[in-house]
């Protein structure tokens, strides 16, 4: 403060004499009738307020330098203003006795009689004055009609005051007649543009039903011509299917035969090789003609008619049913461990090694006269159907998993000779409840070439993303989930026939090869990504609606 007072000293000096003027000027024109006092006191508030702002430091820095230069000239120009009224009010006392009746009459311009009256008081009142020979009869007289003079001034301000308020009153009622009138036109105005929002609402609801109508018979004839072409499209593609159908067929039949023969050729090898081997291949060779032998005997035990033979494949052609076909030897990691299988055991699996049956696919793909075929064949008729070989076959072909299967995969369970023996009834009855239960049969199932891969009536678990896999969309992953297709483990596992019967049903044979839906399978089975993995789940690659199927709208 000190530091603003020696910078500013100068203009606290003008703002001190300007209030003195000012102060001086008030008092002596307004200052008795107390017109300054309102003024006075809301400066006196905001010079307040703005001391504890500066005082408080509310404001930073250099607003804070400002407020506070203004406070201390406001502060200089206050003591003026007061030094100046003080001023004023001893040189307005003095002259107070002479100004008295002068300011009584113009206090009364225009009251008629009254005033008349008053100023007749007044003259009256200052020619006692004149003849009263001391100073103090003077001063008594002056206070005697000055007593009367302020009775007839109050009633004279009383009737000013009835005037005035008179004419408040008309001027109010004026006022308010004017103020109901533009109120009433204000009312007709917004009536007016409220009709008009109304009738400009109903013309567009009118417009837009108007617009709608035509948008939705434009979307009719386009869905027609699209439901017409996609008929069309449906009709082609269908007789491209039958066309493929018949030459697959066709190529089936001769590779039917091609692969009979060359598995005749095989385990005619294979049997002259087994004479030739070390002793582990001789014991092999006699525990598939031991089997083989008490096939024939169980065949002789039920139907006496029959004669058994020390020949295998005499014994082999006496089985009911058909032989399954079998390979003679997978390729390297082709293989499975069919003691997966609930009921096989190593020696099954080295009766099912004997007939060529290495991989789960081809004991989900037995037909009920193969069943019947290998159950005569390992002397227990009936024991496939029971214990759900060809069931569990398919889930652990498709990529599931039974319990079973889990236990011998994790080393829990160690598969030995006693899961050769046949399943009670309670455990087949329990084995067949806790299998998932298989996907339902679709509408012309059969007229597909190849074969319908196993599937599952609900995913196991959390279903997969199968968009994930390219060429797949929603109506391709929509269509899998209706054939039981919920995993990649699932995809992964198809075999030939599988692909054949998925693109004709898909209706587009060829696809799955071309572009490689198996091995995107297996790669993110395996925790890979493909190319469209990644944006897929990130969700910045939106999908196709149609997939590109010929058949679909």
């Amino acid at each position: 403060m000190q530091d603003l007072v020696a910078t500013y000293w100068m203009w606290c000096v003008v703002a001190l004499l300007l209030g003195g003027t000012v102060g001086y000027w008030l008092r002596r024109r307004v200052g008795a009738q107390g017109g300054s006092s309102q003024a006075l006191r809301w400066g006196t508030v905001a010079f307040l307020i703005g001391l504890v702002v500066a005082v408080l430091h509310w404001l930073p820095q250099r607003p804070g330098l400002y407020l506070e230069t203004l406070l201390l000239l406001s502060l200089s120009y206050a003591i003026g203003g007061l030094l100046g009224a003080l001023l004023g009010r001893v040189t307005s006392a003095a002259g107070s006795t002479s100004t008295s009746a002068t300011l009584i009459g113009d206090a009364l311009p225009d009251s008629g009689a009254l005033a008349r009256r008053a100023r007749a008081v007044v003259r009256s009142a200052q020619d006692e004055a004149a003849s009263v020979g001391t100073i103090e009869d003077a001063r008594l007289a002056v206070e005697a009609k000055a007593t009367e003079m302020r009775r007839v001034v109050a009633v004279a301000k009383a009737a000013e005051e009835a005037r005035l308020a008179a004419k408040a009153k008309a001027a109010e009622e004026t006022r308010i007649a004017a103020a109901k009138a533009a109120e009433a036109a204000r009312l007709a105005v917004e009536a007016k543009a409220a009709e008009s929002s109304r009738i400009a609402a109903n013309a567009k609801v009118a417009e837009d039903a108007r617009l709608a109508a035509a948008t939705k018979a434009t979307d009719e004839v386009r869905i027609a011509a699209a439901v017409k072409a996609a008929d069309d499209s449906r009709r082609a593609a269908a007789a491209k299917a039958a066309e493929e159908t018949r030459v697959a067929a066709a190529a089936k039949a001769a590779a039917d035969a091609r692969l009979a023969a060359e598995t005749k050729t095989a385990e005619e090898a294979r049997l002259a090789t087994a004479a030739k081997v070390a002793d582990d291949a001789r014991r092999d060779a006699e525990a598939a003609i031991a089997e083989g032998a008490r096939g024939a005997a169980a065949k002789v035990a039920n139907d006496p008619g029959v004669a058994a033979t020390d020949d295998v494949a005499e014994a082999e052609t006496s089985h009911p049913g058909s032989k399954p076909a079998g390979i003679a030897a997978p390729a390297e990691g082709e293989a499975d461990d069919l003691k997966w299988i609930k009921g096989i055991g190593p020696r099954n699996e080295k009766a099912c090694h004997a007939l060529g049956i290495y991989q789960f696919r081809q004991i989900a793909e037995w037909t009920p006269d193969e069943a019947i075929w290998v159950g005569h064949h390992m002397a227990s008729p009936g024991r496939i159907e029971r214990e759900h070989w060809i069931a569990q076959a398919r889930l652990l072909a498709a990529g599931g998993e039974t319990e079973h299967a889990k236990a011998v995969k994790s080393g829990s369970l160690v598969v030995d000779e006693r899961a050769d023996e046949p399943l009670d009834e309670a455990s087949a009855e329990t084995l067949a409840k806790s299998l998932p239960e298989p996907a339902a049969a679709v509408e012309g199932e059969d007229k597909h070439a190849g074969r319908r891969p196993y599937g599952l009536a609900g995913a196991l678990g959390q279903p997969d993303n199968l968009k994930k896999i390219r060429g797949i969309g929603p109506q391709n992953e929509r269509r899998l989930h209706a054939l039981g297709i919920w995993h990649f483990s699932q995809i992964a596992a198809w075999s030939e026939d599988n692909v054949k019967w998925v693109g004709s049903y898909l209706a587009f044979a060829g696809r799955i090869d071309r572009e490689k839906w198996i091995a995107q399978a297996r790669n993110l089975m395996a925790g890979g990504q493909t190319e469209v993995s990644r944006p897929v789940a990130a969700g910045k690659l939106a999908t196709s609606k149609d997939d590109e199927a010929t058949d679909q709208g």
